[in-house]
């Protein structure tokens, strides 16, 4: 039967993971060189229908979840299917040195989430292109100065950051020491930024955004 990967860890670590997983489904472990590794078998019609996606989803997010206040673990993408529980241990041996130095890398931090929001409509382009042209100039500038106040405020939290746009809007990931995560969300609360824009902060979550490309791993 196929089965559903959730995540990785150290196998000295012995995380304590929830017995069940997407759709209820028993979870087992599968551990090799070092690593191990939970899955689950999954039904066919699990991922059928919109609705059991995101059900489905959200009953992965919460497993892995759960074993991440645990201790450190990266995610498999969702989902990741394989044929069978030899195929993940193949796996696990195939990426056991970009795995080992992910979870060292990883070892004790967690990742967060700031999505720095303008809520200063833009006029139509059609209705004045030089117009929108100039507020687009200064909604950039003014975007990276409620980053630059993001990050100057949690400036003795974060190790690292990453600032990514997209089109819901600017996103930037905070790598954070485990041990410092209250008070991070403490400061995090406090932090002023430009009139018309908003943070809004999730996490603390696996730290896939840090994690060293398969390249840099001899």
């Amino acid at each position: 039967m196929p089965i559903l990967a959730y995540c990785v860890s150290m196998a000295h670590h012995f995380l304590d993971a929830p017995i069940v997983g997407v759709a209820q489904a028993t979870v087992y472990e599968v551990e090799d060189l070092g690593l191990r590794a939970w899955y689950s078998e999954v039904e066919a019609d699990t991922f059928s229908g919109a609705d059991h996606v995101t059900k489905a989803a959200l009953e992965f997010h919460h497993f892995v979840s759960a074993v991440f206040r645990e201790g450190t673990v990266l995610p498999f993408r969702f989902p990741t299917i394989l044929e069978s529980a030899d195929e993940l241990r193949t796996h696990l041996e195939e990426k056991v040195k970009w795995y080992t130095a992910a979870l060292r890398h990883s070892e004790g931090m967690a990742q967060f989430e700031a999505r720095i929001l303008n809520k200063t409509k833009l006029p139509s382009e059609a209705e004045s292109g030089t117009r929108y042209l100039e507020q687009r100039k200064k909604l950039k500038e003014r975007t990276s100065e409620a980053v630059a106040a993001l990050l100057s405020g949690l400036d003795d939290y974060v190790r690292e950051h990453h600032v990514k746009e997209s089109p819901q809007g600017t996103r930037v990931y905070l790598l954070v020491e485990t041990a410092r995560v209250a008070p991070f969300r403490d400061m995090a609360g406090k932090i002023a930024v430009p009139d018309g824009f908003e943070i809004r902060l999730t996490g603390p979550w696996p730290a896939t955004e840090f994690l060293p490309a398969p390249e840099d791993v001899a």
